[in-house]
């Protein structure tokens, strides 16, 4: 589960994922060494503990609110579909959606009352390429179930075109994936102890 650590239903999320035993990924406008929100601190030592916390920012860089924005570039990247649950006309969710459309991710909308401003952003996600998601079973289904034998032939071919170094991006052009599917391999691999993610978004296979 990826999300972006924001209030609200991302921390839900966080919590819900790390309450059922997985290993949640949270893709932060911030640099890794600054919390935000402040009282998500315990939030985060757990994040810090049991998952994976994401950002292209320099520890000790100050905080600027579009690198919140440029953050769901990040987020989407990582994902292999797009949950909006609830978002008025002008929300960061939308650009996450728009991004997400942009790089063929499917985009999935809980549908809302058509009454409350909340639902405004969401509910008109739906009359454009969104998906209504009415269960959690339809998103299980979607994304399906990862083969063992794909991943581990996935991974040789990763790990060869890493090199001494590479970007999801270069990646992305030599091995002709997707972003989503790249990051989470690689995100397995560095579960594994087998791959570390350096400045700049560099990944580097681990030195014995």
């Amino acid at each position: 589960m990826v999300s972006g650590l924001a209030e609200g239903i991302d921390a839900a999320a966080h919590r819900g994922c790390l309450a059922a035993g997985g290993v949640p990924v949270a893709a932060l406008g911030t640099p890794l060494d600054c919390v935000y929100p402040r009282h998500y601190q315990l939030l985060h030592e757990h994040l810090v503990e049991n998952g994976l916390l994401l950002s292209e920012r320099r520890p000790g860089e100050s905080v600027q609110p579009g690198e919140f924005a440029a953050r769901n570039c990040l987020l989407v990247s990582l994902s292999g579909a797009l949950v909006v649950m609830e978002c008025p006309d002008r929300s960061g969710a939308l650009i996450s959606a728009r991004l997400a459309a942009e790089q063929q991710c499917p985009v999935w909308v809980v549908p809302g009352n058509a009454g409350r401003w909340s639902s405004g952003g969401s509910n008109r996600l739906l009359q454009n390429t969104a998906s209504p998601l009415l269960s959690p079973q339809e998103l299980v289904e979607h994304l399906g179930p990862v083969p063992c034998h794909q991943v581990k032939s996935s991974a040789v071919a990763l790990m060869k075109a890493l090199g001494s170094g590479a970007s999801i991006e270069q990646l992305r052009q030599t091995l002709k994936l997707t972003a989503s599917r790249l990051a989470s391999d690689l995100f397995a691999l560095q579960l594994a102890g087998q791959v570390v993610c350096e400045s700049g978004f560099l990944w580097k296979p681990r030195r014995p």
